[in-house]
Formats: structure tokens, sequence, C-alpha cells
């Protein structure tokens, strides 16, 4: 954690590429692999992860760790950029809809089938919308928490191996896990 705040730190203040680099490198992995599972389909995880890579070097010097963790600044931004493509997928099918129901009323079977992929496209942008907000949750919580939650839910680690990482308790890595999803759950309307 300290060797982050250098790096962003030297990113600010000297627009240093190697530090921007360094802070590419440790977390592209991670946050590809978090892409990935919301998507499912590796070209356009590896797109929309160079994408927020470039937001974040843009926006880092609005990041003040006062009010977030890097690692929570930087999901958000993920977030937020799949939930921006999912939401441009949507419009762009529902003109296409548009435009095939006023030009051949034949083509009922087709459209019908793309208002079907619109939907599901809306429920993805829900779900995406729900990540978001479980973010800002989990973003209220200490960093150390936080850590556990990554940990689980992005990097899909055990309990075990997280209490290692933490140097605290498997059983204290459990109640803090699952006190956040009871919190979580309890906050988020799943409907």
């Amino acid at each position: 954690m300290l060797i982050e705040q250098k790096l962003i730190k030297r990113i600010k203040k000297k627009q240093d590429k190697e530090a921007a680099n360094a802070l590419i490198s440790y977390y592209y992995k991670e946050v590809y692999a978090y892409v990935y599972r919301q998507t499912g389909n590796e070209e356009l995880a590896k797109d929309l992860t160079q994408d927020i890579f470039i937001q974040i070097l843009q926006k880092i010097t609005i990041f003040n760790h006062k009010k977030a963790s890097f690692r929570t600044w930087m999901y958000r931004i993920a977030s937020n950029k799949i939930c921006d493509h999912y939401r441009s997928k949507v419009h762009r099918l529902s003109l296409k809809q548009e435009q095939i129901d006023m030009t051949d009323e034949n083509l009922e079977l087709h459209s019908g089938n793309l208002g079907t992929a619109v939907r599901d496209l809306s429920e993805l942008i829900i779900h995406k919308e729900l990540i978001e907000d479980i973010m800002e949750i989990v973003s209220l919580y200490k960093q150390e928490w936080q850590e556990i939650f990554y940990m689980k839910c992005f990097e899909e680690r055990t309990f075990q191996d997280i209490s290692q990482t933490l140097n605290i308790s498997e059983n204290t890595v459990k109640s803090r896990f699952y006190k956040m999803i009871r919190q979580i759950k309890s906050e988020v309307d799943y409907q």
C-alpha cells in the first residue's frame, strides 16, 4: 500500500511514466479478471481494461485516498466503464429494433429475438448498477475489510489464503466477510 501511494504521488506530481507503468502492471491482471467475469468475452475484456486504465491515469489527479482506497476507486471506474459499454450496446440494439420494425413488417420473428436481446442486456445493466451500489457500500468499510471483500469476490481466494495474506485469523476473515455480505444485502434492493 505504501508503494502504491508513492507511485500515485509520482504520477500526480511528475506525470512519471515509469510509476504509471508500475501501477498498471500491479493491478492489470486483477482488473482484467474482474472485467472478464463481467463480460465473458476475452477481447472485450482486454479493450475495456485498457480503457479503464486510461481513465484511471487521466483522473488520478482527483483521486483522494481519504475518501476511498485506490482499489475501491479503481473498481468504481471499472464498474462504470462496464455499465457504459452495456448502456451503449442496449441503445444501439434499441435503434436497430426500431429500424427493423419500421422498414419490414415481415421481420416479426427477428425483431422478437432482438427484443429479447434488448431485455437481456437491460437486465445486465441492472446487474452492473447493482455492482456500483455494492462497491459504494464496500468503500465505507475500513481498508482491511475492503481487502477481504476484493480478495474473496474478485480474486476468488480462499478464506485461508486471505487470512495468511492479511496475517489475521481465518475466523476473523470469515466473520468480517459475512458481516459485509449481510450489510450489503440489507442495503441493496435486489428486486
